[in-house]
């Protein structure tokens, strides 16, 4: 089983999954295909730890490009829609991850607030073990706009000061969910990442090759001419999972 119904409840680590540290740099495109690529995989949970490519901002599904821009105007930025919800996220000097998890046979999985404390929480154990202090909101601080980073929500971690740490959107499909996260302000010793997947699930897989599966690429390629390079895409066009053969 490759998990939910350990999440519930009780949040328990998941039985396994796959660290994968994506060794190439990424276009903010590729990198949300990629994603997209690795939640219709569903053979195990995937952590990813990646890179971008160019100095990039992302704005949610149910945002628009023009408004991403008017908070960033005149600055040389690559602007890329996410499949998931959230704000606008500048991550010039971010660290960014993914977390690719699938549901086989469980009649319930968790809601998403309680997918997000879950998966901060294990955040927050490592920020502290690598000496960032860190506190996880009760509530909604105050609304600061669309920009992500100046507007911390309940479960996203904060500085003992208020400064937000780490944010995430999410997409719920049939199949499972996809997290993506920013982790932001801070510094973060080589091999975060193994701890945080260590904080995930019981026992991890690490992978650093440049195609996690097989057939990966071309379905990123896939991805990419149907729909992230799409005017239509980035003019906030609804789409639907598109369904695919493996």
């Amino acid at each position: 089983m490759s998990g939910f119904a350990n999440v519930v409840g009780n949040l328990s680590p998941l039985p396994e999954l796959v660290l994968w540290r994506d060794p190439v740099a990424r276009s903010g495109e590729e990198a949300m295909a990629v994603d997209e690529a690795l939640l219709e995989w569903g053979e195990k949970p995937v952590l990813r730890a990646y890179r971008w490519a160019e100095p990039t901002v992302t704005y949610g599904y149910f945002d628009e490009e023009a408004t991403a821009r008017a908070i960033f105007p005149g600055e040389e930025l690559h602007f890329v829609r996410r499949w998931t919800g959230g704000g606008i996220v500048d991550h010039r000097q971010d660290i960014p991850f993914t977390l690719a998890m699938h549901r086989r046979g469980e009649k319930e999985r968790p809601s998403s607030a309680t997918l997000y404390r879950w998966i901060h929480g294990a955040l927050a154990r490592v920020l502290r073990d690598c000496g960032v202090e860190c506190v996880m909101l009760d509530g909604d601080a105050p609304d600061g706009g669309r920009a992500c980073f100046a507007s911390p929500v309940t479960s996203d971690l904060v500085l003992p000061g208020g400064e937000k740490l780490a944010g995430g959107g999410q997409r719920r499909v049939r199949g499972g969910v996809l997290h993506q996260g920013s982790i932001q302000n801070c510094l973060l010793p080589a091999g975060w990442d193994e701890m945080l997947a260590a904080r995930l699930a019981d026992g991890h897989s690490l992978c650093v090759e440049a195609e996690l599966f097989p057939g990966m690429n071309a379905r990123v390629a896939e991805l990419l001419a149907s729909k992230y390079r799409t005017e239509a895409w980035r003019s906030g066009v609804r789409h639907e999972r598109t369904s695919h053969a493996r």
